[in-house]
């Protein structure tokens, strides 16, 4: 248990300098809401790396954690400035946590899987709430707003398919999907004029989110449909890069060609 405090103290000691008077004037200016933005970054990074390499730990892992974990101390050392709670209070509360919603590792409930622990999860964490005169939860609850778009849309949909409001199946989602686009050729269809930038915006999003709903009915994640195709898109790009090199110079014409040419290959 030794081993790793002393490298946290260390970490520790090194954000305190550089957010003192003496320390650094781009980390001294940064606000707690800096932070959170970083953190949203940095965990996409992890994510990333993790990806690279395959779901196994690695160096690339270890280090993108590392930058998580700093952005963590940073925000507790900033928290810590006018007294709220420091990084202190941050590791009892999680601990605390842990152990309050584990009874059947702490206690003596008993939960046999990973549904029964769950359940048991949910149970303790609807009690916490009722005991802080939280008001009534929504089913929606718990989905972060601050979660990146698809993967929320994705969470959102579930829990509302999980109460019965959802669609029979994927035909279903595709004739609403086909109604949405409608919908938004209907708006453009009527030129410009003022609101019209609001309207093709909320037409768009529901585009987007019966799409992200038609994923789910097919068994996918939207969010990794998505990431092939950005990634696919990427390696076509890069390839027109190599074919072309001076992308400015050409035309539109030469750009769709090369790109043609390079899905001929792909298939």
């Amino acid at each position: 248990m030794n081993e790793p405090v002393r490298p946290l103290l260390e970490l520790l000691e090194v954000v305190e300098t550089l957010r003192g008077p003496n320390g650094c004037p781009w980390d001294q200016e940064q606000s707690l809401g800096d932070i959170g933005k970083y953190l949203l970054e940095e965990s996409s990074e992890v994510l990333d790396a993790i990806e690279d390499s395959r779901g196994l730990p690695s160096e690339h892992v270890c280090e993108e954690l590392g930058d998580v974990l700093m952005n963590i101390f940073m925000a507790s050392v900033i928290a810590s400035e006018d007294g709220t709670f420091g990084l202190h209070e941050v590791a009892e509360g999680i601990r605390d946590k842990l152990v309050r919603r584990h009874p059947h590792v702490f206690g003596d409930e008993k939960a046999d899987n990973p549904q029964e622990v769950l359940e048991l999860w949910n149970s303790i964490k609807a009690e916490e709430k009722d005991s802080r005169g939280a008001p009534p939860a929504s089913r929606l609850d718990g989905v972060p707003r601050s979660l990146p778009s698809v993967p929320r849309a994705e969470k959102i949909s579930r829990k509302a398919a999980g109460c019965g409001l959802d669609w029979n199946g994927p035909a279903e989602v595709l004739d609403k999907l086909r109604e949405e686009i409608g919908e938004l050729e209907a708006v453009l269809g009527n030129g410009e004029s003022p609101g019209d930038d609001e309207r093709i915006e909320e037409e768009l999003g529901d585009i987007l989110f019966t799409a992200v709903n038609l994923c789910r009915k097919l068994g996918c994640s939207a969010d990794s449909v998505l990431g092939r195709s950005t990634a696919k898109f990427i390696s076509r790009f890069r390839g027109l890069e190599e074919k072309l090199v001076d992308l400015e110079s050409c035309t539109p014409q030469q750009l769709n060609a090369a790109w043609e040419d390079l899905k001929e290959v792909e298939r």
